[in-house]
């Protein structure tokens, strides 16, 4: 027998994109880029998934590496 889970309130996103980290970085598209990718293959500053051709970082993972984990 399956479940279904019905979502009814709407959910918040817990991944960034490229585009994202660079504008919160201050950086250019091309330097995210360089940092996600690095990131994806050693594990660390922050987490990162690949999604067939896609990056996704994990907003939580994200947000400690740019503000510390005293917060914002």
């Amino acid at each position: 027998m399956k479940r279904s889970t019905v979502i009814t309130e709407p959910q918040e996103c817990v991944t960034l994109r490229v585009e994202d980290c660079a504008v919160m970085l201050g950086v250019s598209m091309s330097a995210a880029y360089a940092l996600i990718e690095q990131a994806f293959q050693t594990g660390s500053p922050f987490k990162v998934l690949r999604i067939g051709k896609v990056y996704r970082i994990l907003k939580a993972s994200f947000l400690e590496y740019l503000y510390g984990e005293g917060g914002e």
